[in-house]
């Protein structure tokens, strides 16, 4: 996946992800700044960075057995950059929007129960992806299986960095059947995912696939992957 410039902005309350004037302004941001005139190529890459913010802390969470609230979107606050993309989301307790709000009792924890507690938290993540990605698909024009395909590879590529794969498989099963199933490839010692989507990057002036790119040659991929983990 394509990586962020800097200059972070104010945060946003999570409802502007469904405001569909606000998504179109983000998305014109970002194609300026990478100088593409591409709807599709600029909401693709804008959706690979805010879906990969979204489902951060949830996998992060799950995969070290630890407390989150449900993530849905009134409990969400974006924090932005100034070219339109979604640096950082946090998970607010209270359902404020805002970071650091005071504990919700009612909202199930990940303690003993945590199947339970998983559950309620992918079906969170899943209304909240569902809506955000049915604005995000009108505005755009860009096709809602290919919207979900991305959230499926940053779903197992935050699994992958937390160590734990199985994590991936797990939340896109409690998702349910529209996310895709993640996969993945063991080269050189190392896991990867072997990807879904394309962000596109490559259709912006000056750039070039991705090393894990879906659209170069299986061998081109694997040797360039190989590459990737001996360095690494």
């Amino acid at each position: 996946m394509v990586a962020q410039p800097l200059d972070v902005v104010s945060p946003v309350g999570g409802a502007m992800l469904t405001d569909e004037p606000w998504l179109a302004a983000r998305i014109a941001d970002l194609s300026a700044s990478w100088r593409t005139d591409s709807m599709r190529v600029g909401a693709t890459l804008w959706w690979c960075m805010t879906a990969s913010a979204l489902v951060e802390q949830v996998v992060g969470a799950l995969a070290q057995e630890r407390p989150i609230p449900a993530p849905t979107l009134d409990r969400l606050a974006l924090t932005l950059r100034a070219d339109g993309t979604v640096e950082r989301i946090e998970i607010d307790d209270a359902g404020t929007g805002e970071p650091g709000g005071a504990p919700d009792v009612a909202e199930p924890t990940m303690g003993r129960d945590a199947g339970t507690a998983e559950i309620d938290i992918a079906a969170a993540l899943r209304e909240t992806l569902t809506t955000v990605i049915d604005r995000l698909a009108a505005v755009s024009g860009v096709r809602e299986a290919a919207l979900w395909a991305v959230v499926t590879d940053v779903v197992a590529s935050w699994a992958v960095d937390a160590g734990r794969p199985i994590i991936g498989r797990r939340l896109a099963d409690a998702i349910g059947a529209v996310l895709p199933e993640p996969r993945f490839v063991e080269v050189a010692g190392r896991t990867f995912v072997r990807r879904a989507s394309c962000c596109l990057v490559y259709e912006a002036p000056g750039r070039e696939k991705c090393v894990s790119c879906p659209k170069r040659r299986p061998e081109e991929r694997a040797a360039l992957l190989a590459d990737y983990a001996r360095r690494g």
